[in-house]
């Protein structure tokens, strides 16, 4: 496109995606990419031979991204609709640096971020969405909302699992130094569940007919699953209980398929792993006395 065109295709859809608001429509917008449009909106100052700013961007360049972010959101319309715009932005900095101006004057504005990892994607893990440097600061205004709608716990399980996906980053340095086999039983146990984690929840597959939407009470369901196999295990490794002892039943695996095996409008039969989990943690337990 035309330098001129580029600079303004960011305004003219956020135009179109009000036109539709005001319709009483919930618009989405995916503006691909802000960094190109940035370029561009640079090189028409450098030919104004306006005085540049960092990295040569226009000092300017904060107000024009908040312009185009703060046209999104839920308004209702003269005729009593309601209607609303949402707006993904993505930003390709050279060289995946986040540091740049256009990345951080985004992030500035808006309360998510989401960030696409190519080791995740070259591992054909998808969504390929970095859980450690991505983040939402929707969640608290979003809590009552799960509360009242799924369950109580919610958020709480939510924070749980993320503490064991941190925890796991910081051990992997550790294992690609000296390997996993010198790690004591309780931080194997962290990988492990981790895995589960990262497998059987986040992973997703599109083309599976019970993987490519599911419900937010099975979503809560399967957390609260992994999070009573994790609690369970701690108890065995605690009482000295080998962690290979509780791999070879297979219980691990299990729960990595859960997602698969349980259909979307049978949350209910996720109970039933719970019970797995307790009959196969209390046999190991009898047979150690």
């Amino acid at each position: 496109m035309p330098v001129a065109a580029r600079e303004a295709s960011i305004y003219t859809g956020v135009t179109l995606a009000e036109y539709y608001r005001d319709m009483g429509y919930d618009v989405a917008m995916m503006a691909d990419s802000t960094s190109r449009w940035a370029e561009a909106l640079r090189e028409i100052s450098g030919r104004l031979e306006e005085m540049p700013a960092e990295e040569g961007f226009p000092a300017y360049l904060p107000s024009r991204l908040s312009e185009f972010y703060e046209r999104a959101g839920m308004a209702e319309t003269l005729c009593g609709k309601r209607g609303s715009v949402t707006v993904i932005g993505a930003v390709s900095p050279q060289g995946a640096d986040f540091s740049e101006p256009v990345t951080q004057n985004t992030k500035r504005f808006t309360r998510c971020f989401w960030a696409l990892d190519k080791a995740l994607a070259y591992a054909r893990h998808y969504p390929a969405i970095n859980w450690t440097t991505s983040y939402s600061e929707y969640d608290g205004d979003l809590a009552r909302w799960y509360g009242e709608n799924v369950d109580r716990n919610f958020m709480e399980y939510r924070r749980q699992l993320m503490a064991v996906l941190r925890e796991e980053t910081s051990l992997m340095e550790i294992v690609k130094l000296i390997g996993a086999d010198v790690l004591p039983d309780d931080q194997k146990l962290t990988i492990e569940i981790a895995r589960v984690i990262r497998v059987g929840f986040l992973q997703q597959n599109a083309y599976h007919k019970d993987d490519t939407y599911v419900p937010l009470i099975k979503q809560f369901k399967m957390m609260k699953v992994i999070l009573h196999l994790y609690d369970r295990v701690k108890q065995c490794t605690a009482a000295a209980v080998p962690l290979s002892r509780l791999t070879e039943t297979g219980i691990f695996d299990k729960l990595i398929k859960m997602k698969y095996d349980v259909p979307n409008d049978r949350p209910e039969a996720l109970d039933g792993y719970i019970t797995e989990i307790d009959a196969a943690v209390d046999s190991i337990f009898a047979a150690q006395k």
